[in-house]
């Protein structure tokens, strides 16, 4: 947390939304610089790069806050309002990549249609 932070909001999601929500990332060196749109359009690529091998792709980000961006005693504040709240202004950490196994049966299914025509 960065200094006078009590918070964190970790964001994790479909890269498309969770960069658009996203004003800096995070540089190999731990530095946190502004998120240009060329920065963006690399993410994209690599994203659809990933994306073109059948791995499923997740982005992640932060922000922390030295306060919540919302009363938290005001029982009327929805769960959707505080997530709104939370997700401005975000730190864009990374992708994640992973291979999602075939379920079972999956397999005989498509050799099944397949064969059917």
């Amino acid at each position: 947390l960065g200094e006078g932070s009590k918070y964190l909001a970790v964001c994790k999601g479909a890269p498309n939304f969770i960069i658009d929500y996203c004003t800096e990332i995070l540089t190999p060196s731990g530095s946190a610089v502004p998120l240009t749109d060329a920065m963006k359009a690399h993410v994209v690529d690599v994203v659809d790069e990933y994306s073109s091998q059948a791995l499923r792709v997740l982005a992640v980000a932060v922000r922390d806050m030295p306060e919540l961006p919302y009363d938290a005693s005001d029982e009327d504040v929805t769960t959707d309002q505080k997530f709104q709240a939370c997700r401005v202004g975000l730190r864009f950490l990374g992708l994640v990549a992973s291979i999602d196994p075939d379920r079972d049966g999956v397999p005989e299914s498509v050799r099944s249609a397949h064969s059917a025509g």
